[in-house]
């Protein structure tokens, strides 16, 4: 999928591979909405995106820890004009794809890589969605 004017949701984005997946996407010309238990890792995170000169807004929620957070993300989402993808980390794989529900008509789920550092994950991760349908919940 072309990620220029596309709207991605990283779950995660504050703070390790998730921060710089939310970079790579913005520097792809991807919108990205930041979620992160941290409000501030988030912020810090969705202003670094706003430098690559793309829109990017932070929102403090824990889909996987607090009931509701899956609702208030996907709320936000839809308020941005809606998710064309989304990158998790720290989710389960059906915790993601219930959230991807939520986000897309017809989720489909994408194993990302683990094992990797932060930069070269965040590479592999633009790799799979560049190969990817709209709708693609990459989970890490």
């Amino acid at each position: 999928m072309l990620l220029r004017w596309k709207l991605g949701v990283v779950v995660g984005g504050g703070s390790g591979a998730g921060h710089e997946v939310c970079l790579r996407l913005a520097r792809s010309g991807c919108g990205v909405l930041v979620i992160d238990p941290d409000a501030a890792a988030a912020e810090a995170t969705a202003e670094e995106v706003r430098r690559s000169r793309v829109s990017g807004w932070s929102l403090q929620a824990d889909p996987a820890g607090e009931p509701g957070d899956d609702q208030l993300v996907t709320g936000r989402a839809r308020d941005l004009g809606g998710a064309d993808l989304m990158v998790t980390v720290g989710l389960t794989a059906p915790a993601a794809l219930d959230l991807g529900r939520g986000l897309a008509e017809a989720p489909v789920l994408v194993p990302g890589p683990r094992d990797l550092d932060p930069s070269r994950t965040a590479s592999a991760v633009l790799t799979i969605l560049r190969a990817a349908e709209p709708g693609a919940v990459v989970v890490l």
